[in-house]
């Protein structure tokens, strides 16, 4: 299976279950895998032929900028179903979302996020 990739995307937006995150909100950087055939593209150079990746970025930008999810689960599964949504040719997808800078005691660097992926049914 082919893949489209959009990779490091950050917004601002204001999920989590603290209040904080949701008065404040914070940096979430978005990583999503797009599987579909791509040969057809690959011979036409057609965007008729494949499924557009600035698509796909608007809908994960308006997922993350929009309304608030407590857990990153729940908006990871907004942004999984829209792009399943965007196309009958896609495949699969696997969405992955980052807080930077999770509210965590103690921590300095890095970073806490979910994957989820899913199949068309």
């Amino acid at each position: 299976m082919d893949e489209i990739r959009l990779t490091g995307l950050t917004f601002y937006g204001y999920h989590g279950a603290n209040p904080e995150e949701t008065l404040l909100g914070q940096r979430f950087e978005v990583d999503a895998f797009v599987y579909l055939e791509l040969s057809r593209a690959a011979e036409s150079d057609a965007l008729d032929d494949t499924v557009s990746y600035s698509a796909v970025y608007k809908l994960i930008r308006r997922e993350v900028e929009g309304e608030p999810s407590k857990l990153l689960e729940h908006l990871a599964g907004r942004i999984v179903g829209g792009i399943l949504a965007l196309d009958a040719r896609i495949d699969r997808v696997r969405v992955c979302v980052t807080k930077p800078s999770p509210p965590l005691k103690g921590i300095a660097a890095g970073g806490a996020g979910v994957c989820l992926e899913r199949r068309r049914d």
